[in-house]
């Protein structure tokens, strides 16, 4: 596994596109340094990395190009070759990091164009051939200082599509997408992400998922959320109360699992009455389908992990305006799956 950006088109597989530019398969890299999957793209026919990121919106690069201050060679930002967005700079906050955020405009795409190159060739890894790649479209970005990159931080890849209008663009709204498929199945193929601006979901067995945390407690975006049916934790069953539901949140940007403050707390206070020798040894979270069934467990999809990483919230976050609990799931649970979610429709489904 490569863990530098280069500017080569050779040493990684190209992106995929249908005959008519609708629908787009994007190969994934997993970096073990930052435990996450990472994508390639191109603004400025610059070669960039980022972070696959289902809770947040924006198409993002970092301010530098130095290879030895973080993680992962993210790439190489050139403001010379960029041009005014017509935004300002913004605030803004990102894995627990706060910083500036400069917001520019230069053309994207998914691989990179050589005029003096053949750019309908196949893609040999993924055994697929493909059609003439989409012209470069210009797309408003977000250029990351330092501060969003040391320690924890990074860059991301926003697959959050949906925000409130005072929010700079997202990825997805500016491209127009509004259904993608984060497919993790990496034991069995090469992992992928689906861009489509069709529905991929065919069938009832998929998870509904809410906007109540938009609609309600005025979260800016509209995060991809279902409301779980049960959570357990070695062995114990969590109360679920109607009245304040529980709110789960699928962050592939994530590592393990992040949840609201009362519940770390509560959980934590559980663990000592029991004597038990693990805080988060065995955690499930089940969610109802639309499929329907007789028996529960018909109508219940189960994601679980084994000692997840796992954080509380903290009370500073906007999440701390509505009574009930908050679980932000990361790819100790969704790693192994493949995860599609059609926006529009606010249709989640899960495949092993």
């Amino acid at each position: 596994t490569t863990t530098t950006t280069t500017t080569t088109t050779t040493s990684f597989p190209r992106a995929i596109y249908d005959d008519d530019n609708d629908k787009v398969t994007i190969p994934l890299e997993y970096i073990p340094a930052l435990s996450a999957y990472v994508i390639h793209y191109y603004l400025f026919n610059e070669r960039f990395g980022a972070i696959v990121d289902t809770g947040s919106p924006f198409l993002t690069v970092p301010s530098t190009c130095s290879k030895r201050s973080y993680k992962y060679k993210w790439g190489c930002y050139h403001p010379e070759r960029t041009f005014d967005s017509g935004y300002s700079n913004t605030i803004e906050g990102f894995d627990n990091n706060q910083g500036a955020v400069v917001w520019r405009k230069a053309g994207f795409s998914f691989d990179a164009y050589d005029d003096n190159a053949d750019n309908n060739n196949n893609n040999d890894e993924l055994g697929l051939s493909q059609p003439p790649p989409p012209p470069l479209k210009n797309l408003t970005f977000g250029v990351f200082g330092p501060d969003l990159l040391d320690g924890p931080g990074g860059v991301f890849f926003g697959l959050i599509k949906n925000t409130d209008r005072w929010i700079r663009p997202s990825f997805l709204g500016q491209m127009g997408y509004t259904s993608f498929c984060v497919d993790l199945r990496r034991q069995t193929q090469t992992p992928n992400l689906v861009l489509s601006k069709h529905p991929l979901i065919k069938d009832d067995n998929y998870i509904p998922l809410v906007r109540d945390l938009n609609r309600r407690y005025h979260a800016p975006v509209v995060h991809y959320t279902a409301k779980a049916a049960r959570f357990v934790v070695n062995g114990l069953p969590l109360y679920l109360d109607k009245k304040t539901p529980t709110y789960v949140i699928f962050d592939t940007g994530l590592s393990g699992m992040a949840v609201s403050e009362e519940l770390f707390e509560g959980r934590n206070l559980q663990a000592r009455k029991n004597r038990e020798k693990s805080l988060w040894g065995e955690v499930s979270v089940a969610f109802e389908t639309k499929a329907g069934g007789e028996e529960e467990e018909q109508r219940l999809v189960e994601l679980s992990a084994r000692k997840p990483i796992t954080t509380p919230l903290g009370r500073d976050t906007p999440w701390t305006r509505f009574k009930g609990n908050l679980i932000v799931l990361g790819l100790a649970f969704l790693d192994g799956n493949a995860m599609a979610i059609d926006i529009d429709d606010g249709k989640l489904q899960f495949t092993k």
